[in-house]
């Protein structure tokens, strides 16, 4: 990545399964160009975008890449008996990267079977969602050094329909960003909005989304590992 002046260009990132670019814009902070790869539309994508198949995408010209395969599969937010056959892309995605011989990332719920992942939460970062995701790299990505705090903070989100019907009108340490918006917390596309740390996004992308400040952590190792061995 040293151009013929001598200067340093950005690195090249890969973001499949991209969605609207939670993902991407983290790592855009970090130092990355970001390139983006879907299978439907992204209309708010920030950044370069092709709409395509991941698991047939060619790999060749980044230097790493980045995937969030459906999580359905593994999701405990998945809703039972819908008649839908969630597949696992997981497995192959892996086995396309690790063709690919480069820095790679690999991101899903807790209950995904990942190889060796970290957790990043949301309270590791100061934000006010309850959102746990993991990543596999191939690299030696570390750990964040704080664990889950949200339950030292204020309760001071209100609950949504289902939960007020359940327990009343007590009040929540954090925002839930769910499918549909009907339990949980925080029911309001603006808080869902600030607690994710994306001001972009339509609510049903909100909830397929990851905040950026999870790869902004991510990419500067990632982007620290790419100048090691260049």
């Amino acid at each position: 990545m040293t151009a013929d002046n001598g200067t340093y260009d950005k690195p090249r990132l890969l973001d499949l399964f991209c969605g609207a670019g939670g993902a991407a814009v983290g790592y855009h902070r970090a130092g990355f160009d970001v390139v983006g790869v879907d299978i439907a539309p992204q209309p708010r994508y920030p950044f370069e975008f092709h709409q395509g198949d991941a698991m047939t995408w060619p790999l060749a010209g980044y230097d790493a890449i980045h995937a969030s395969p459906p999580c359905q599969l593994w999701s405990e937010a998945t809703r039972t008996g819908d008649g839908r056959v969630h597949h696992d892309l997981l497995t192959p995605i892996r086995a396309r990267l690790l063709t690919a011989d480069i820095p790679y990332v690999i991101e899903n719920v807790p209950k995904a079977p990942l190889i060796a992942p970290i957790v990043l939460c949301g309270s590791m970062f100061d934000l006010d969602v309850r959102r746990h995701r993991c990543f596999e790299a191939n690299w030696g990505l570390r750990d964040h050094h704080w664990p889950c705090r949200h339950r030292i903070w204020a309760r001071r989100f209100r609950p949504n329909n289902s939960v007020r019907r359940r327990h009343g009108g007590r009040l929540a340490f954090v925002v839930d960003v769910t499918g549909g918006g009907s339990g949980g917390y925080g029911g309001r596309v603006a808080d869902w909005r600030a607690a994710m740390g994306i001001d972009w996004m339509t609510r049903d992308e909100l909830t397929q989304a990851i905040p950026p400040a999870y790869t902004e952590y991510i990419g500067a190792q990632l982007i620290d590992a790419i100048r090691a061995a260049a």
